[in-house]
């Protein structure tokens, strides 16, 4: 955790936020805010991007009055080593509604990405060869039809196989 022992205080109210949205999400987090009238960085936890106190925020060029909602995003970005990172903005205002700073979230979602594309492989057909014939012969079984309808019964009714009573596996 790192501050700017010289932030508005409105800012630091966010800080314990900022912090428990760092422990909670840790090592896939960084949580910065931003003060804007210095369009500096004035808290970072658990910085993953390298960024430190006192950095440019890079927030000038966007126009946050335009936007109709106080949180902007999510939206993804490259991190500086390729990581893809999903991130979320949360504007922050003072008590006469002038926009001070901003609450960002940084989330890597990289390794996220690798077991999706691991459990995808891991899913999928490995056997191309396979003709539509020969899988058929798996298919349309008549414990297939069985577990289907089950399967359709259980969603149709929100129930798990696991939770059926006695006279609903009757039916």
């Amino acid at each position: 955790m790192v501050l700017d022992i010289k932030m508005k205080p409105e800012l630091k109210t966010f800080i314990n936020v900022a912090k428990a949205i760092s422990k909670l999400l840790h090592p896939f987090a960084e949580v910065v805010i931003h003060d804007l009238s210095k369009n500096k960085i004035v808290a970072i936890f658990n910085p993953i991007s390298k960024r430190e106190i006192g950095d440019i925020s890079y927030l000038d060029h966007i126009d946050l009055d335009a936007y109709d909602d106080f949180v902007i995003g999510p939206y993804y970005k490259i991190n500086y080593d390729g990581r893809k990172m999903k991130c979320i903005i949360t504007v922050i205002k003072d008590s006469i509604d002038n926009l001070i700073g901003t609450l960002c979230i940084n989330l890597d979602v990289s390794v996220f990405d690798r077991y999706q594309n691991l459990i995808n492989a891991f899913l999928n057909n490995n056997d191309m060869q396979i003709s539509q014939q020969q899988q058929s012969l798996f298919r349309d079984t008549f414990y297939e039809k069985i577990n289907s309808f089950v399967q359709k019964y259980c969603l149709d009714n929100n129930l798990t196989l696991d939770n059926l009573t006695r006279d609903q596996k009757k039916i």
